[in-house]
């Protein structure tokens, strides 16, 4: 009998082997995201522990973040932003330098939410969570080739302090963000 290896650990491998050239991510939670896999496959939880990343530091705490983990999700670290009083620039600040573009790295992978777009991209996560006020999810998903959505302004809690911006995913596909439409955004808004 073969054992299989989690999407966890395939997640947590690859982020190992591409990111110290990337700078996708700021922090990794490897201990924390393979024990809410081994407990949402237990459980028989709807994304049955699926590797997903959040935007930031904070993205943890965020509304999405807190419906894909409940749904069974399990996130795997958070990615990079511009560095504080860099808002507007067009890439992330990783744990160990500037977040490059994964199909040229002379190239901007975009902004804010560079980290998770590259993560997505690379197959680091399956998806990642985000947040646009002014195209920082469409933008990186763009420069990265992979899909990127908006949510609708007020539709779900701001995932900033301001509340300018709006809750968005990155992933592969429209297909490969279902779980998060169909937890997140389906699953109920800022009164659920």
């Amino acid at each position: 009998m073969t054992r299989t290896t989690s999407a966890v650990a395939r997640a947590l491998e690859r982020i190992g082997r591409l990111d110290p050239a990337l700078h996708a991510f700021i922090e990794l939670w490897p201990d924390e995201a393979l024990a809410r896999e081994r407990e949402a496959v237990a459980r028989r939880l709807p994304l049955g522990g699926l590797p997903f990343a959040v935007k930031g530091p904070s993205g943890i705490r965020s509304f999405a973040a807190r419906r894909l983990i409940a749904a069974g999700g399990s996130p795997v670290g958070a990615t990079s932003v511009p560095g504080p009083g860099t808002h507007w620039q067009t890439w992330g600040q990783g744990a160990h330098g500037r977040t490059v573009n994964p199909w040229r790295a002379d190239r901007t992978p975009g902004g804010s939410s560079a980290g998770s777009a590259v993560a997505v991209a690379t197959g680091m996560a399956e998806l990642a969570t985000g947040s646009d006020g002014a195209g920082s999810v469409r933008i990186p998903a763009a420069w990265c080739g992979v899909f990127g959505l908006k949510t609708t302004n007020g539709l779900l809690p701001s995932p900033d302090r301001s509340g300018l911006a709006s809750a968005g995913v990155l992933a592969r596909s429209a297909a490969a963000a279902e779980p998060y439409l169909r937890e997140v955004v389906a699953g109920g808004g800022p009164d659920a």
